[in-house]
């Protein structure tokens, strides 16, 4: 997932998407070591899931919309 597509997932400012993103655009370099990539995969995982927790949590606690 590119950083354009987690900010347009999530909340643009968001430090977790901060943190998925980054670790995203260092995964395209060429020159990481393997442990390295493994690593940065893990992050970005555990970001993008703590995310995912996060919104449907703000979801849940937001108020019930009133009929139309």
């Amino acid at each position: 997932m590119s950083m354009a597509e987690v900010e347009a997932l999530y909340r643009l400012g968001s430090p977790l998407a901060a943190i998925a993103g980054i670790a995203e655009s260092t995964l395209e370099r060429n020159d990481l070591d393997q442990e390295v990539v493994t690593r940065l995969r893990a992050i970005c995982d555990l970001a993008l899931d703590a995310l995912g927790t996060a919104e449907r949590r703000e979801a849940e606690s937001a108020p019930p919309r009133p009929p139309a």
